[in-house]
């Protein structure tokens, strides 16, 4: 669903659900070093149970890594962003990076085939991937993706923002429960 953003209706929604941390900047490997040493602390002082803080940092892991890969920034003002959130034993991963409107359709067709499977399709559909490792300008093979979800164990939800005439905020959401 393409339409244009927010960013107050998104920071209120965040707020509801009880947000642990916020990123908005350039992701590069010291920064990315730093939110999982600041996610670390906030879950030990949550006494999050250590199955669920490895599932929730697995899912971090590979979002930062999308994140830090495909960054685009804008203008000044548009940088791409990472949020947690906690919801009793849940935990929401969503990040926000900007495309470009001509790989908007293949970012869709690669996180809905991943949506489509089951908990086994899932787990022969990575298999397959990495044995074929095929790299695109989009990423390798949708491997990030079939990752979040097997990791996960829920469905990725996602929407596209139209941002200008040749580009969109692509913000993921996935869900990370016992």
């Amino acid at each position: 669903m393409e339409s244009t953003i927010n960013i107050y209706e998104l920071f209120s929604t965040m707020i509801k659900h009880n947000v642990i941390l916020i990123y908005h900047g350039m992701f590069d490997q010291e920064m990315i070093k730093s939110v999982l040493i600041m996610t670390e602390k906030k879950l030990e002082q949550e006494k999050v149970e250590e199955a669920l803080k490895k599932k929730l940092f697995n899912v971090m892991i590979e979002g930062l890594q999308n994140v830090a890969k495909h960054q685009m920034v804008l203008n000044p003002e548009n940088h791409p962003f990472l949020m947690i959130g906690k919801d009793r034993d849940s935990f929401s991963v969503v990040t926000g990076n900007y495309i470009h409107h001509d790989k908007i359709m293949i970012v869709r067709e690669k996180i809905d085939k991943v949506n489509s499977l089951n908990k086994e399709e899932l787990k022969e559909y990575y298999k397959q991937a990495r044995l074929k490792s095929v790299i695109s300008e989009v990423g390798g093979a949708g491997l990030g993706f079939i990752d979040m979800a097997r990791k996960s164990g829920n469905k990725l939800d996602y929407q596209f923002f139209e941002m200008d005439a040749n580009h969109s905020l692509f913000i993921l959401n996935s869900q990370i429960s016992q």
